[in-house]
Protein backbone atom coordinates (compact mmCIF):
# COMPACT_ATOMS: atom_id res chain seq x y z
CA UNK A 1 0.00 0.00 0.00
CA UNK A 2 1.39 3.39 -0.99
CA UNK A 3 1.41 5.97 1.82
CA UNK A 4 -0.17 9.03 0.24
CA UNK A 5 -0.43 12.38 1.96
CA UNK A 6 -4.21 12.32 1.83
CA UNK A 7 -4.38 8.89 3.48
CA UNK A 8 -1.88 9.78 6.16
CA UNK A 9 -3.70 12.93 7.18
CA UNK A 10 -7.01 11.09 7.27
CA UNK A 11 -5.52 8.36 9.41
CA UNK A 12 -3.79 10.70 11.84
CA UNK A 13 -6.37 13.45 11.98
CA UNK A 14 -6.43 13.49 15.79
CA UNK A 15 -2.74 14.30 15.90
CA UNK A 16 -2.97 16.97 13.23
CA UNK A 17 -5.78 18.71 15.11
CA UNK A 18 -4.03 18.17 18.44
CA UNK A 19 -0.95 20.23 17.60
CA UNK A 20 -1.85 21.83 14.27
CA UNK A 21 1.29 20.54 12.59
CA UNK A 22 1.20 18.55 9.36
CA UNK A 23 2.76 15.25 10.48
CA UNK A 24 3.58 13.94 7.02
CA UNK A 25 5.17 17.23 6.05
CA UNK A 26 7.30 17.02 9.18
CA UNK A 27 8.52 13.57 8.21
CA UNK A 28 9.21 14.56 4.62
CA UNK A 29 11.17 17.59 5.74
CA UNK A 30 13.18 15.53 8.20
CA UNK A 31 14.05 13.02 5.50
CA UNK A 32 15.13 15.52 2.87
CA UNK A 33 18.79 15.51 1.92
CA UNK A 34 19.35 19.03 0.60
CA UNK A 35 23.07 19.80 0.20
CA UNK A 36 22.21 23.43 -0.48
CA UNK A 37 20.54 23.88 2.90
CA UNK A 38 21.85 26.81 4.93
CA UNK A 39 22.40 26.97 8.67
CA UNK A 40 20.41 29.98 9.84
CA UNK A 41 21.73 32.82 11.98
CA UNK A 42 21.57 31.74 15.63
CA UNK A 43 19.05 33.37 18.00
CA UNK A 44 17.43 35.41 15.23
CA UNK A 45 13.63 35.60 15.13
CA UNK A 46 11.24 37.05 12.57
CA UNK A 47 7.73 37.98 13.71
CA UNK A 48 5.30 38.53 10.83
CA UNK A 49 2.06 40.34 11.66
CA UNK A 50 -0.39 39.96 8.77
CA UNK A 51 -2.90 42.84 8.73
CA UNK A 52 -5.69 41.03 6.92
CA UNK A 53 -8.22 43.00 4.94
CA UNK A 54 -5.89 45.58 3.41
CA UNK A 55 -4.80 48.32 5.81
CA UNK A 56 -5.09 51.92 4.63
CA UNK A 57 -1.40 52.77 4.52
CA UNK A 58 -2.12 56.40 3.59
CA UNK A 59 -3.88 56.97 6.91
CA UNK A 60 -1.25 55.02 8.84
CA UNK A 61 1.91 56.61 7.40
CA UNK A 62 0.38 59.92 6.36
CA UNK A 63 1.88 61.89 3.43
CA UNK A 64 0.71 65.22 4.84
CA UNK A 65 3.29 67.07 2.73
CA UNK A 66 1.67 65.96 -0.53
CA UNK A 67 -0.88 68.67 -1.43
CA UNK A 68 -3.16 66.12 -3.11
CA UNK A 69 -3.63 64.09 0.08
CA UNK A 70 -6.06 66.47 1.80
CA UNK A 71 -7.98 67.03 -1.44
CA UNK A 72 -8.50 63.33 -1.98
CA UNK A 73 -9.68 62.74 1.58
CA UNK A 74 -11.69 65.72 2.82
CA UNK A 75 -13.72 63.63 5.28
CA UNK A 76 -11.39 60.85 6.41
CA UNK A 77 -7.91 62.29 5.97
CA UNK A 78 -5.57 62.92 8.90
CA UNK A 79 -4.99 66.62 9.53
CA UNK A 80 -1.56 68.16 9.16
CA UNK A 81 0.77 68.18 12.19
CA UNK A 82 -0.05 70.92 14.67
CA UNK A 83 -3.77 70.86 13.94
CA UNK A 84 -6.38 69.18 16.12
CA UNK A 85 -6.17 65.44 15.55
CA UNK A 86 -3.16 66.05 13.33
CA UNK A 87 -0.50 63.60 12.23
CA UNK A 88 2.54 63.00 14.40
CA UNK A 89 5.29 64.42 12.22
CA UNK A 90 8.17 62.18 11.21
CA UNK A 91 10.24 64.13 8.70
CA UNK A 92 8.30 67.18 7.55
CA UNK A 93 6.54 65.26 4.77
CA UNK A 94 5.31 62.04 6.40
CA UNK A 95 3.64 61.62 9.76
CA UNK A 96 2.04 58.81 11.70
CA UNK A 97 -1.64 58.54 12.50
CA UNK A 98 -2.13 60.26 15.89
CA UNK A 99 -3.35 56.96 17.36
CA UNK A 100 0.10 55.47 16.61
CA UNK A 101 1.74 57.49 19.41
CA UNK A 102 3.04 54.37 21.21
CA UNK A 103 5.33 53.62 18.26
CA UNK A 104 6.77 57.13 17.92
CA UNK A 105 9.73 56.63 20.31
CA UNK A 106 10.87 53.61 18.29
CA UNK A 107 10.50 55.53 15.04
CA UNK A 108 12.41 58.48 16.46
CA UNK A 109 15.27 56.32 17.75
CA UNK A 110 15.60 54.26 14.57
CA UNK A 111 14.38 51.03 16.14
CA UNK A 112 11.36 51.13 13.82
CA UNK A 113 10.92 52.29 10.26
CA UNK A 114 8.04 52.66 7.83
CA UNK A 115 8.19 51.67 4.17
CA UNK A 116 5.81 53.46 1.80
CA UNK A 117 4.60 52.59 -1.69
CA UNK A 118 5.29 48.85 -1.40
CA UNK A 119 3.54 46.40 -3.71
CA UNK A 120 4.07 44.48 -6.95
CA UNK A 121 2.92 44.73 -10.59
CA UNK A 122 0.24 42.01 -10.67
CA UNK A 123 -2.13 43.13 -7.91
CA UNK A 124 -5.66 41.84 -8.55
CA UNK A 125 -7.27 43.76 -5.66
CA UNK A 126 -8.83 40.47 -4.51
CA UNK A 127 -8.44 39.59 -0.82
CA UNK A 128 -8.10 35.88 -1.52
CA UNK A 129 -5.65 36.19 -4.40
CA UNK A 130 -3.50 38.88 -2.82
CA UNK A 131 -3.22 37.18 0.55
CA UNK A 132 -2.06 34.11 -1.36
CA UNK A 133 0.54 36.16 -3.26
CA UNK A 134 1.95 37.81 -0.13
CA UNK A 135 1.97 34.49 1.73
CA UNK A 136 3.48 32.38 -1.04
CA UNK A 137 5.83 35.10 -2.29
CA UNK A 138 5.03 34.31 -5.92
CA UNK A 139 2.91 36.08 -8.51
CA UNK A 140 0.69 33.99 -10.74
CA UNK A 141 0.20 30.31 -9.96
CA UNK A 142 -0.01 30.53 -6.18
CA UNK A 143 -1.93 27.23 -6.02
CA UNK A 144 1.26 25.41 -6.94
CA UNK A 145 3.33 26.95 -4.17
CA UNK A 146 3.60 26.64 -0.43
CA UNK A 147 4.32 29.52 1.95
CA UNK A 148 7.57 31.45 1.58
CA UNK A 149 8.28 31.10 5.29
CA UNK A 150 7.87 27.34 5.00
CA UNK A 151 10.29 27.28 2.06
CA UNK A 152 12.77 29.18 4.20
CA UNK A 153 12.50 26.47 6.86
CA UNK A 154 12.77 23.71 4.28
CA UNK A 155 15.97 25.08 2.74
CA UNK A 156 17.79 25.81 5.97
CA UNK A 157 18.82 24.25 9.26
CA UNK A 158 17.85 25.82 12.58
CA UNK A 159 19.06 25.66 16.17
CA UNK A 160 16.28 24.14 18.26
CA UNK A 161 13.22 21.90 18.42
CA UNK A 162 10.66 24.64 17.68
CA UNK A 163 11.54 26.70 14.60
CA UNK A 164 8.14 28.01 13.50
CA UNK A 165 4.89 28.86 15.24
CA UNK A 166 1.67 30.47 14.11
CA UNK A 167 -0.24 31.97 17.02
CA UNK A 168 -3.53 31.23 15.37
CA UNK A 169 -6.47 28.83 15.33
CA UNK A 170 -5.08 27.20 12.18
CA UNK A 171 -1.87 27.07 10.19
CA UNK A 172 -1.80 30.01 7.74
CA UNK A 173 -0.76 29.65 4.11
CA UNK A 174 2.55 31.43 4.75
CA UNK A 175 3.71 28.47 6.93
CA UNK A 176 2.14 25.60 5.00
CA UNK A 177 4.44 23.20 3.21
CA UNK A 178 6.82 20.33 3.82
CA UNK A 179 8.64 21.83 6.81
CA UNK A 180 7.06 21.38 10.27
CA UNK A 181 5.30 24.33 11.89
CA UNK A 182 2.98 24.46 14.91
CA UNK A 183 -0.20 26.49 15.25
CA UNK A 184 -2.08 27.32 18.46
CA UNK A 185 -3.78 30.51 19.70
CA UNK A 186 -1.44 31.10 22.66
CA UNK A 187 0.54 29.41 25.40
CA UNK A 188 -2.43 29.53 27.75
CA UNK A 189 -4.36 27.40 25.21
CA UNK A 190 -2.02 24.42 25.40
CA UNK A 191 -4.26 22.71 27.96
CA UNK A 192 -6.46 21.29 25.15
CA UNK A 193 -9.77 21.27 26.91
CA UNK A 194 -8.42 20.39 30.33
CA UNK A 195 -7.33 16.83 29.46
CA UNK A 196 -4.26 15.57 31.27
CA UNK A 197 -0.91 15.13 29.60
CA UNK A 198 -1.12 11.33 29.62
CA UNK A 199 -4.51 11.32 27.91
CA UNK A 200 -3.35 13.84 25.29
CA UNK A 201 -0.23 11.86 24.48
CA UNK A 202 -2.24 8.62 24.41
CA UNK A 203 -4.55 10.07 21.76
CA UNK A 204 -1.59 10.97 19.61
CA UNK A 205 -0.01 7.53 20.04
CA UNK A 206 -3.33 5.87 19.20
CA UNK A 207 -3.53 7.85 15.97
CA UNK A 208 0.02 6.83 15.11
CA UNK A 209 -0.76 3.17 15.82
CA UNK A 210 -3.83 3.36 13.60
CA UNK A 211 -1.75 4.76 10.76
CA UNK A 212 0.98 2.16 11.41
CA UNK A 213 -1.55 -0.71 11.28
CA UNK A 214 -2.95 0.62 8.02
CA UNK A 215 0.37 0.77 6.21
CA UNK A 216 2.19 -2.16 7.84
CA UNK A 217 0.60 -5.09 5.93
CA UNK A 218 1.57 -3.84 2.49
CA UNK A 219 3.62 -0.77 3.24
CA UNK A 220 7.32 -0.28 2.84
CA UNK A 221 9.75 0.12 5.69
CA UNK A 222 10.24 3.75 4.62
CA UNK A 223 6.51 4.41 4.84
CA UNK A 224 6.31 2.98 8.35
CA UNK A 225 9.37 4.97 9.39
CA UNK A 226 7.67 8.13 8.13
CA UNK A 227 4.81 7.54 10.54
CA UNK A 228 7.09 7.05 13.51
CA UNK A 229 9.38 9.95 12.61
CA UNK A 230 6.42 12.32 12.32
CA UNK A 231 5.07 11.16 15.67
CA UNK A 232 8.38 11.54 17.48
CA UNK A 233 8.94 15.03 16.12
CA UNK A 234 5.38 16.09 16.87
CA UNK A 235 5.45 14.77 20.43
CA UNK A 236 8.84 16.34 21.10
CA UNK A 237 7.58 19.72 19.91
CA UNK A 238 4.40 19.51 21.97
CA UNK A 239 6.36 18.57 25.08
CA UNK A 240 8.70 21.53 24.61
CA UNK A 241 5.79 23.93 24.15
CA UNK A 242 3.94 22.58 27.16
CA UNK A 243 7.15 22.85 29.19
CA UNK A 244 7.44 26.53 28.35
CA UNK A 245 3.77 27.07 29.26
CA UNK A 246 4.27 25.32 32.60
CA UNK A 247 7.17 27.50 33.72
CA UNK A 248 6.46 30.48 36.02
CA UNK A 249 6.62 33.65 33.98
CA UNK A 250 6.13 37.37 34.50
CA UNK A 251 5.72 39.80 31.61
CA UNK A 252 8.05 42.77 31.45
CA UNK A 253 5.47 45.03 29.80
CA UNK A 254 1.77 45.81 29.88
CA UNK A 255 0.01 44.88 26.63
CA UNK A 256 -3.29 46.21 25.29
CA UNK A 257 -6.13 43.88 26.21
CA UNK A 258 -6.98 42.74 22.68
CA UNK A 259 -6.10 39.48 20.97
CA UNK A 260 -3.06 40.92 19.18
CA UNK A 261 -1.44 41.94 22.45
CA UNK A 262 -2.14 38.55 23.99
CA UNK A 263 -0.56 36.72 21.07
CA UNK A 264 2.48 38.98 20.96
CA UNK A 265 2.90 38.34 24.68
CA UNK A 266 2.99 34.60 23.95
CA UNK A 267 5.50 35.25 21.18
CA UNK A 268 7.78 37.16 23.55
CA UNK A 269 7.61 34.35 26.08
CA UNK A 270 8.52 31.73 23.49
CA UNK A 271 11.40 33.79 22.12
CA UNK A 272 12.85 34.34 25.58
CA UNK A 273 12.51 30.60 26.34
CA UNK A 274 15.37 29.84 23.93
CA UNK A 275 13.75 26.91 22.09
CA UNK A 276 15.24 27.87 18.72
CA UNK A 277 12.19 29.82 17.54
CA UNK A 278 13.00 31.77 14.38
CA UNK A 279 9.60 32.37 12.77
CA UNK A 280 6.35 33.58 14.39
CA UNK A 281 3.22 34.47 12.44
CA UNK A 282 0.25 36.37 13.88
CA UNK A 283 -2.92 37.58 12.14
CA UNK A 284 -4.62 40.87 12.97
CA UNK A 285 -7.66 41.32 10.77
CA UNK A 286 -10.49 43.79 10.30
CA UNK A 287 -8.79 46.33 7.98
CA UNK A 288 -11.30 46.18 5.10
CA UNK A 289 -12.61 49.71 5.67
CA UNK A 290 -15.09 50.23 2.84
CA UNK A 291 -17.36 52.45 4.91
CA UNK A 292 -17.31 54.64 8.03
CA UNK A 293 -13.56 54.34 8.33
CA UNK A 294 -13.36 57.32 10.65
CA UNK A 295 -12.06 60.87 10.33
CA UNK A 296 -8.38 60.10 10.49
CA UNK A 297 -7.77 59.67 14.19
CA UNK A 298 -11.26 58.66 15.25
CA UNK A 299 -13.44 55.69 14.42
CA UNK A 300 -12.70 52.02 13.86
CA UNK A 301 -9.50 52.57 11.89
CA UNK A 302 -7.96 54.77 14.57
CA UNK A 303 -8.90 52.28 17.28
CA UNK A 304 -7.21 49.45 15.42
CA UNK A 305 -4.09 51.55 14.76
CA UNK A 306 -3.82 52.28 18.47
CA UNK A 307 -4.07 48.58 19.35
CA UNK A 308 -1.53 47.64 16.66
CA UNK A 309 1.08 50.20 17.67
CA UNK A 310 0.52 49.78 21.41
CA UNK A 311 0.93 46.02 21.09
CA UNK A 312 4.13 46.34 19.04
CA UNK A 313 5.61 48.81 21.52
CA UNK A 314 4.78 46.54 24.46
CA UNK A 315 6.27 43.56 22.62
CA UNK A 316 9.56 45.39 22.13
CA UNK A 317 9.67 46.37 25.79
CA UNK A 318 8.78 42.86 26.94
CA UNK A 319 11.57 41.29 24.88
CA UNK A 320 14.22 43.40 26.55
CA UNK A 321 17.70 42.42 25.25
CA UNK A 322 16.16 39.80 22.94
CA UNK A 323 14.72 42.63 20.85
CA UNK A 324 18.25 43.07 19.45
CA UNK A 325 17.83 39.78 17.58
CA UNK A 326 14.13 40.09 16.74
CA UNK A 327 12.60 41.69 13.65
CA UNK A 328 8.88 42.49 13.38
CA UNK A 329 7.43 42.98 9.91
CA UNK A 330 3.85 43.85 8.93
CA UNK A 331 2.23 42.57 5.74
CA UNK A 332 -1.20 43.22 4.26
CA UNK A 333 -3.30 42.28 1.23
CA UNK A 334 -2.94 45.63 -0.57
CA UNK A 335 -3.40 49.35 0.03
CA UNK A 336 -6.59 51.37 -0.29
CA UNK A 337 -7.81 53.83 -2.91
CA UNK A 338 -6.25 57.26 -2.68
CA UNK A 339 -9.63 58.97 -2.84
CA UNK A 340 -12.26 58.33 -0.19
CA UNK A 341 -15.43 56.70 -1.46
CA UNK A 342 -19.06 57.76 -1.07
CA UNK A 343 -19.53 55.93 2.23
CA UNK A 344 -16.67 57.62 4.09
CA UNK A 345 -14.31 54.72 3.51
CA UNK A 346 -11.76 53.43 1.03
CA UNK A 347 -11.84 50.58 -1.46
CA UNK A 348 -9.28 47.98 -2.54
CA UNK A 349 -6.20 49.69 -3.87
CA UNK A 350 -2.61 49.10 -4.91
CA UNK A 351 0.60 50.02 -3.05
CA UNK A 352 0.73 50.13 0.73
CA UNK A 353 2.81 50.90 3.81
CA UNK A 354 4.75 48.34 5.85
CA UNK A 355 6.26 48.64 9.31
CA UNK A 356 9.54 47.06 10.42
CA UNK A 357 10.78 47.13 14.01
CA UNK A 358 13.56 45.64 16.08
CA UNK A 359 17.28 45.35 16.60
CA UNK A 360 18.16 44.72 12.94
CA UNK A 361 16.46 47.99 11.96
CA UNK A 362 18.25 49.85 14.76
CA UNK A 363 21.58 48.34 13.69
CA UNK A 364 21.11 49.65 10.16
CA UNK A 365 20.26 53.09 11.56
CA UNK A 366 23.53 53.04 13.54
CA UNK A 367 25.43 52.41 10.31
CA UNK A 368 23.50 55.15 8.50
CA UNK A 369 22.65 57.90 11.03
CA UNK A 370 21.15 60.05 8.28
CA UNK A 371 18.48 57.55 7.36
CA UNK A 372 15.00 58.89 8.02
CA UNK A 373 12.04 57.06 9.56
CA UNK A 374 10.32 56.45 6.19
CA UNK A 375 11.82 54.47 3.29
CA UNK A 376 10.77 54.20 -0.33
CA UNK A 377 10.56 56.55 -3.31
CA UNK A 378 7.36 58.56 -3.10
CA UNK A 379 5.38 58.43 -6.39
CA UNK A 380 2.96 61.23 -5.52
CA UNK A 381 -0.81 61.49 -5.30
CA UNK A 382 -1.51 63.88 -8.16
CA UNK A 383 -4.02 62.77 -10.84
CA UNK A 384 -1.30 61.78 -13.30
CA UNK A 385 0.87 60.20 -10.62
CA UNK A 386 -1.70 57.66 -9.43
CA UNK A 387 -1.89 54.11 -10.72
CA UNK A 388 -4.86 54.00 -13.10
CA UNK A 389 -5.71 57.46 -11.71
CA UNK A 390 -7.03 55.93 -8.48
CA UNK A 391 -4.30 54.26 -6.41
CA UNK A 392 -0.88 54.87 -4.95
CA UNK A 393 1.75 53.40 -7.30
CA UNK A 394 4.30 50.96 -5.96
CA UNK A 395 7.98 51.89 -6.12
CA UNK A 396 9.30 49.01 -3.97
CA UNK A 397 8.51 45.37 -4.69
CA UNK A 398 7.46 43.53 -1.54
CA UNK A 399 9.51 40.48 -2.57
CA UNK A 400 12.66 42.61 -2.39
CA UNK A 401 11.79 43.43 1.22
CA UNK A 402 11.21 39.76 2.00
CA UNK A 403 14.50 38.84 0.32
CA UNK A 404 16.49 41.14 2.61
CA UNK A 405 14.69 39.76 5.64
CA UNK A 406 15.46 36.15 4.65
CA UNK A 407 19.11 36.77 3.78
CA UNK A 408 20.24 39.57 6.09
CA UNK A 409 18.23 38.64 9.19
CA UNK A 410 17.51 34.91 9.03
CA UNK A 411 20.77 34.10 7.26
CA UNK A 412 19.34 32.01 4.42
CA UNK A 413 20.89 32.87 1.05
CA UNK A 414 18.81 30.28 -0.82
CA UNK A 415 16.58 32.94 -2.42
CA UNK A 416 15.91 31.12 -5.70
CA UNK A 417 14.12 28.43 -3.66
CA UNK A 418 12.54 30.66 -1.02
CA UNK A 419 11.27 33.35 -3.42
CA UNK A 420 11.38 31.82 -6.91
CA UNK A 421 10.79 33.64 -10.16
CA UNK A 422 11.80 37.14 -9.08
CA UNK A 423 14.81 39.29 -10.03
CA UNK A 424 15.83 41.00 -6.79
CA UNK A 425 16.74 44.64 -6.23
CA UNK A 426 18.31 46.01 -3.01
CA UNK A 427 16.03 47.88 -0.63
CA UNK A 428 18.44 48.88 2.15
CA UNK A 429 16.10 48.01 4.99
CA UNK A 430 18.64 45.81 6.81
Amino acid sequence: MRLTRRFFLRSTGAMAVYCAVNPLDAALAASMDDPAAHVTAKNKTLVVVFLRGGIDGLNLVVPHGDPAYAKLRPGIGVAAPGKEGGALDLDGFFGMNPRAAALMPALASGEAIALQAVGYPGNSRSHFEEQDVWETGVSGNTMGHDGWLNRHLLTSTGHGPIRAVALSDSLPRILRGEAPAFAFPGLTDLGFGGRGNAEQEASVVAALEQAHAAVAPGGTRDAIDLVHAAGRETLEGVKVLRGVAAQPYEQSASYPSGQLGQRLASAARLIKAGVGLEVVQIDYGGWDTHNRQGDGAQGNFGTKVEELCGSLAAFSEDLGPRSDDTLVLTLSDFGRTARQNGTAGTDHGWANAMLAMGGPVAAKKALDPGRGPVMGAWPGLGPEQLHQKRDLKHTTDFRDVLAEVVTSHLGNANLPKVLPGHAFSPVGLL
